[in-house]
């Protein structure tokens, strides 16, 4: 919990698994942007499903969900979410899924090996803190760090009266061998609609 929310009262204590749903709606126009409905996309740490309902509500197909720690039933979407470990995931089982799309445990013991793990075999759009972008340890994510989306403040429990203080954004990684490199875009939401500016952008070195 960052001091500014411990001390505004608006940034609750993290939870031990670093479970925080996605249920906040204004996750999903800046991304559709750039994943068009239609587009086939599996969820690795998918929690309790949440964000495969919004991302499924705009138009996305849901190839399947995984979850280390199951958080729920999950049975409001088509199929119950598999039990399994992300790291385990294979090019085979990645097999006619055109992107992973996560909302992964912000912690960076988890985050960086997820994001490394994956974007080998597939692109992954993954959900965290903006300000991870402007740290020392994103710098060797550089190469495999394609755009950078922002979203703003979201909200992680039902009934929260204020937004939490960090800003997120969604981050697309592709570490793909046959992949070129170039710089990384960063695109700026402007006024209500999807209209942006968009820029090259150097994580933090």
């Amino acid at each position: 919990m960052s001091r500014l929310g411990q001390a505004m009262g608006t940034q609750r204590e993290r939870k031990r698994n670093f479970f925080y749903p996605t249920i906040d709606p204004r996750a999903i126009p800046p991304l559709l942007a750039h994943v068009p409905p239609g587009t086939v996309f599996a969820e690795p740490c998918a929690g309790a499903g949440d964000l495969v309902h919004l991302l499924e509500q705009a138009g996305l197909v849901c190839a399947w969900g995984l979850e280390l720690e199951p958080q729920g039933s999950c049975l409001r979407n088509r199929w119950p979410i598999g039990i399994g470990n992300a790291l385990a995931l294979t090019a085979d089982d990645l097999a006619g899924v055109d992107v992973v799309i996560s909302n992964f445990p912000w912690h960076r013991d988890w985050l960086h090996p997820l994001i490394l793990h994956l974007a080998a075999i597939k692109p992954v759009w993954s959900l965290h803190d903006a300000s991870w972008a402007f740290t020392k340890q994103a710098a060797r994510f550089g190469p495999i760090c394609t755009d950078v989306v922002a979203v703003g403040r979201l909200k992680w429990f039902e009934g929260s009266r204020y937004d939490p203080p960090d800003d997120c954004a969604w981050y697309r990684f592709d570490a793909r061998p046959e992949m070129q490199t170039r710089p990384t875009r960063f695109h700026f939401p402007v006024g209500r609609g999807e209209v942006e500016r968009a820029g090259q952008f150097a994580l933090a070195l």
